[in-house]
């Protein structure tokens, strides 16, 4: 049964692909990187570190974080080897040296222990069918890897991470890859991996990034995570329960027919929409666990790989900025609680442990991160006064400053107004911390996941970034904050009717009021928040009458169903962010066949240093505005740009905060070098052309949607490409 549960969770991961686009071919290609290339050697380097066995299923989850540290490895094998060995050689290779000492030998082929039940690997099962569900009603069949005779809008940022894994194809230290000699101050560890997984396999690097490994990335999370609130909690119930709150549950949404409301987007948006959030969750879940394993030394934490702590600490500074940051925050309370239990005894490794990841967060800090503040400003409860302006425009003061980033003046009501409709949402997954600090409160792991939460949610609203990536912070520590949630719930007593009447009360009681509310509320405060203060009213009057502590809780996840009811059916008043992200705005030009055609056909030609000039900078095409988040043949060929997108540029996302136009509309900074760029394909001379050779461009790529004068370019540099809407010239 539970091989048959799993088979076919495999193959509607494999339906949904080859319905949605994906040739069977790449499927074919991308089993081939990810299976020998990451979990094959994953797996042997878990069993081998490991103090005790553990079940297959907690064998087969942290194979998928320990995997990336040998994708690295390839990945900088690839770099500096004058030929690059393909994911499948490098890590059975891998393997076989593991298996070559009798010691670890022995572990990677002991017999796994006992399972987690069929019961139990059902619920999973049946957490990541509906994960895999809502993956292709909300983006999948929205993105195909193929743009289609009219083109297609594809979300911006998901094109820069495909240009910034070009950039990892080819350096050990990249640098901004659409403006070459630019510095990059941003995390790149997926970008790493990716390119190693896509070397020597076939795997087209934006079908990679596009579909699947968002859609590969994301189950294994709700695995690991699964584990980890196993191992944590002591009970199987603990896992089935995180995986539940990770993919069933979603924000409480009484406010408004919408998949989000008022609050920040959580799971179900960032697993597509940011990449490095979602890959950031595999090392920081990882080392959650390991955390715990390390201070407290239980007989259920011998199955975790605690001594996989130091490299997966390492992965975590380099997979996203904001991991070890929150994580700190937690660690830092988990010694306060030894402290006070005064347990003197765990405390020098407690201290080590704070040390050694607050070492390598200032260490990441002053290297990878060491160009900029990447646009990151002290700015207390910035988040929810922009917010406020957003939702009751005419309840706010303006702030008297030419400037796009100042923040309205926010009188008391429509400030805590705001707030409850931004925070209160969010909460409900995690009210498993309430038993928690009932039953346990100095109980020093609690206090780690508790404290990276808040952490979370402190960082969130103390900063603000000019692209709103402070919500980041909270977004990395959402999932250890779920982790902790489900180790509380597990204490509970229940049964599954008491968990089917809890969740169906909390779902009714959204129903209800929200219909009573109406699809478009006033945009007034009282219509905002009273239909999410009758829903909290509702669910106080049930927790007074009733006497199990399970139905209220179950009732309070509850309310989160209609949120994934309507990321699974789309019937929202207004598009998910995925859904809008890819809508196409009539201003924005589309991705067409031909650009990825010629990206492609680049990547086979170039050099792997040469640099493209490109005609064409904005994703409009406007002689009165330039929205500088255009990335496409940067990506699609995989090598730098003179100038192409600037806007995640350092640079620019600090120059953000004296600007009096949104970040991304800020024109470049050297409006000379761009010119010139520009000049090559509008009014090309040799003179011109000899200055951008001189930078080491390589090769011009005219989309014909943009000015170019491809008579004259002719006659100066041989034409080495001709497509319809694209032209390529060797430099």
């Amino acid at each position: 049964m539970r091989a048959l549960a799993w088979s076919a969770v495999l193959f509607a991961w494999l339906g949904v692909h080859l319905g949605t686009g994906t040739p069977a071919a790449e499927l074919a290609q991308w089993a081939l990187a990810v299976v020998p290339g990451l979990l094959l050697p994953g797996f042997a380097l878990v069993r081998a570190v490991r103090a005790a066995t553990a079940p297959l299923l907690e064998d087969l989850a942290w194979a998928t974080v320990a995997g990336c540290l040998t994708g690295m490895l390839g990945w900088f094998l690839d770099v500096v080897l004058p030929w690059a060995p393909p994911p499948w050689l490098v890590g059975p290779v891998f393997t076989l040296v593991l298996l070559a000492f009798p010691v670890t030998r022995r572990r990677i082929l002991a017999r796994p222990a006992p399972g987690w039940g069929t019961a139990a690997n059902l619920w999973l099962a049946g957490a990541m069918a509906v994960a895999i569900a809502w993956m292709t009603t909300d983006y999948l069949r929205f993105n195909p890897l193929d743009p289609g005779p009219g083109g297609r809008i594809y979300y911006y940022d998901t094109t820069f991470q495909v240009a910034v894994m070009g950039e990892l194809r080819h350096t050990l230290w990249p640098g901004y890859p659409l403006v070459h000699g630019e510095p990059y101050s941003y995390h790149w560890f997926l970008h790493a991996i990716t390119a190693h997984l896509t070397t020597g396999t076939g795997v087209d690097p934006f079908d990679s990034m596009l579909r699947l490994v968002p859609t590969t990335l994301f189950p294994a999370v709700v695995l690991l995570a699964a584990v980890v609130a196993r191992r944590v909690a002591d009970s199987v119930r603990a896992g089935v329960v995180c995986a539940g709150l990770l993919t069933v549950t979603g924000a409480t949404v009484a406010t408004a027919w919408s998949t989000d409301g008022a609050a920040p987007f959580m799971i179900q948006t960032y697993w597509a929409s940011s990449l490095t959030s979602a890959f950031g969750w595999l090392p920081t879940v990882a080392v959650a666990g390991c955390v715990v394993a390390l201070l407290r030394r239980s007989a259920a934490d011998r199955a975790v790989p605690a001594g996989l702590f130091v490299p997966l600490v390492l992965l975590a500074a380099g997979a996203k900025s904001a991991d070890l940051a929150v994580l700190l925050g937690g660690t830092v309370l988990a010694l306060g609680a030894l402290l006070v239990c005064r347990k003197w005894m765990v405390v020098p490794q407690a201290i080590a442990v704070n040390v050694f990841i607050g070492g390598v967060l200032l260490l990441a800090r002053f290297t990878m991160y060491g160009t900029g503040d990447y646009g990151l400003m002290f700015a207390p409860f910035g988040a929810i006064r922009q917010t406020a302006k957003e939702i009751f425009p005419n309840a706010v003061q303006p702030s008297g400053s030419d400037l796009y980033l100042a923040l309205p003046h926010v009188p008391l009501a429509p400030f805590l107004a705001t707030t409850t409709l931004y925070l209160l949402p969010l909460l409900p997954r995690l009210a498993g911390f309430v038993p928690l600090l009932r039953r346990q409160p100095l109980d020093p792991a609690m206090w780690l996941f508790l404290g990276t939460t808040i952490a979370g949610f402190g960082a969130m609203l103390t900063f603000r970034q000019s692209g709103n990536s402070n919500i980041y912070f909270l977004v990395a520590a959402y999932p250890v904050g779920v982790i902790g949630s489900a180790w509380g719930i597990a204490r509970l007593r229940w049964t599954r009717a008491t968990v089917a009447c809890g969740l169906g009360i909390g779902l009714a009681m959204t129903l209800v009021i929200t219909w009573f509310a109406g699809a478009h509320p006033p945009k007034s405060i009282s219509g905002w928040l009273l239909p999410l203060i009758a829903l909290v009213a509702a669910l106080a009057i049930l927790a007074l009458l009733s006497r199990r502590s399970a139905v209220v809780m179950f009732a309070v996840l509850g309310t989160g169903l209609l949120s994934t009811g309507l990321y699974l059916t789309q019937t929202s008043t207004k598009p998910s962010y995925n859904l809008s992200a890819t809508r196409n705005d009539g201003v924005t030009l589309p991705v067409t066949r031909d650009e990825l055609a010629a990206g492609r056909w680049l990547d086979a030609h170039a050099g792997p240093r040469d640099v493209l000039a490109v005609n064409r900078v904005c994703t409009q095409q406007s002689p009165d505005e330039c929205t500088a988040k255009l990335f496409d043949l940067g990506a699609f060929a995989q090598r730098e740009v003179d100038v192409e997108g600037w806007t995640y540029s350092s640079r620019n996302l600090d120059s953000a905060w004296s600007s009096t136009v949104w970040y991304a509309d800020q024109p470049f900074w050297d409006q000379q070098r761009l010119a010139s760029e520009l000049a090559a394909f509008r009014a090309p001379t040799r003179a011109v052309l000899a200055r951008l050779s001189a930078t080491g461009v390589h090769w011009l790529v005219a989309d014909t949607r943009a000015p170019v004068d491809a008579g004259a370019l002719d006659h100066l540099i041989p034409r080495a490409l001709t497509l319809p809407t694209v032209i390529v010239w060797r430099l």
